[in-house]
């Protein structure tokens, strides 16, 4: 099996296991996709933060989606300029982060009153800073693949209400501030009926809001992790925006700049994670059935997303005698019984593939998004390698942490 020109033996022979892998051609390829559906198009950067990644989407033109003051810090590192940059806090922010981005000349999207309190008392305090903000609304009905990753409707903390922006409104005369900007994401389990609906909604509310100049439609494009359905596409959702921000021109008589701010659409497909069989194991069900485990090196504190979500990889096994196909559950090494990649629902779901060896690698597959960023050091495992693969041509874009690396902030 090769990840463009390179043989992931290689790859797992240079640098160890397990490893994330990026393809640099089907990043771009991805990039490509997505560029054209919107005048601005930022990279909801944590989804994938290293900084290789970053550098390659601001040469590219890509603008930045931050959710917090470091991911802001790391893209200024990066090479970004403030102006290129939107702060997209989720909920909250500190009094500390408030002050950064006035100094900083960060924009922010405010999702929640109290942070739009927070900016306007930190203004008032400093005496300086932009007046301009934008702020994220709750349309009242999301869109996620899980209930963990809805990111709207009445269970979902994101966003204010949108039968609250009265109160939104008030706060900002209250500080002296002006909304500029309206911004939604449902979350990213949606179709482009969902995405068409929400759009016309949040133009309903833009409507609201005299000074508006930014309409931020969020991400949640659609993304297909299994390779035997086909991807889905995405080009239909540009003529919906260009609608939508006519519309929003229309009724002020001046320009509207119409953004999109997509994640795992953009990364989640250029990433593999290659790791090691290292066990075989079985179990017997309470109806005496077989249950047949492949125990890998790859663990939830290297992927996250199968135990945090019940989500689907592509997982292939790489050695030199596969067995026959058969039931097999994928599991990893960690002390927890939830450490199975095949699984929903939160329960262990038997997959249909060759029966490896003990030393044969394991690829997962759309492993790009949510992957390295939401890795944890538990189990005082280290944190992986990152590598770069650009055709025939393999690059580490980061380091194996070392025990000394994982303990060296305790005191004692």
């Amino acid at each position: 099996m090769n990840i463009e020109k390179v043989n992931v033996r290689e790859i797992a022979k240079q640098f160890g296991t397990p490893v994330y892998v990026y393809s640099l051609r089907i990043l771009r390829e991805s990039i490509a996709e997505i560029m054209p559906l919107s005048p601005v198009v930022r990279f909801s950067m944590k989804s994938c933060s290293n900084t290789t990644i970053l550098k390659e989407m601001l040469s590219l033109g890509i603008k930045i989606d931050a959710v917090s003051v470091p991911e802001i810090q790391r893209a200024l590192k990066a090479g970004y300029s403030a102006e290129d940059i939107c702060l997209t806090s989720d909920v909250f922010f500190t009094a500390e982060d408030a002050e950064f981005c006035l100094k900083t000349q960060i924009f922010c999207s405010c999702g929640s009153l109290g942070m739009l309190e927070e900016y306007g008392e930190t203004r008032q305090r400093l005496g300086f800073g932009s007046d301009s903000v934008s702020i994220r609304i709750n349309p009242g009905e999301g869109a996620g693949h899980s209930k963990k990753t809805n990111t709207g409707g009445p269970y979902s903390k994101h966003g204010i209400w949108y039968e609250n922006l009265d109160e939104a409104k008030a706060i900002a005369e209250k500080y002296g501030l002006r909304i500029t900007g309206v911004h939604t994401h449902i979350g990213s389990g949606g179709d482009m009926e969902h995405l068409s609906r929400i759009t016309g909604k949040l133009v309903d509310f833009a409507k609201g809001f005299p000074d508006l100049r930014v309409i931020n439609f969020g991400g949640g494009l659609p993304y297909e992790y299994d390779p035997e359905k086909p991807q889905i596409d995405i080009s239909t959702y540009h003529p919906i925006l260009e609608e939508r921000t006519q519309e929003l021109e229309a009724h002020f008589g001046r320009p509207i700049t119409c953004e999109i701010e997509p994640g795992r659409r953009f990364v989640a497909g250029c990433g593999f994670l290659i790791g090691e069989v290292r066990s075989l194991n079985h179990t017997f069900n309470e109806n005496k059935k077989r249950l047949d485990y492949v125990l890998t090196n790859i663990g939830f504190c290297h992927l996250l997303r199968p135990m945090a979500y019940g989500s689907y990889h592509p997982i292939w096994f790489v050695g030199d005698e596969l067995g026959e196909e058969t039931d097999i559950i994928v599991a990893g090494p960690v002390c927890e019984s939830g450490d199975v990649l095949t699984q929903k629902n939160d329960e262990p779901v038997p997959r249909r593939l060759p029966r490896p060896k003990r030393g044969d690698l394991v690829v997962i597959g759309g492993a790009g998004a949510y992957g390295h960023v939401m890795s944890s050091n538990y189990n005082s495992q280290p944190l992986i390698p990152e590598v770069l693969v650009d055709g025939d041509q393999m690059t580490q874009i980061r380091r194996r942490q070392t025990l000394d690396d994982v303990i060296r902030e305790e005191i004692g």
